[in-house]
């Protein structure tokens, strides 16, 4: 009887189940913080935006957190001579 019941558990595969509903709401959670971060920063004016150091139109990869201003524009090629 026992060996049925975990043969059916593995089956219908309730530990995957589960991590597929804490998946759903992590990234819920995570779509929802950044939904706030594009609404909150879309509020600011232009002026406000430029003394954070931020233009419009990096909003949405910053509240993504792919923004990374450091990383664009250098070329290593140059060496620090131009």
């Amino acid at each position: 009887m026992t060996q049925a019941i975990l043969t059916a558990a593995q089956w219908l595969n309730f530990d995957g189940l589960a991590d597929l509903i804490r998946d759903y709401r992590r990234k819920s959670a995570q779509k929802a913080l950044e939904r706030q971060t594009i609404k909150e920063l879309s509020r600011l004016s232009d002026r406000e935006l430029h003394d954070l150091g931020i233009g419009r139109s990096d909003i949405r990869s910053i509240a993504r957190g792919d923004f990374y201003r450091d990383q664009v524009g250098t070329n290593k090629n140059l060496g620090g001579w131009v």
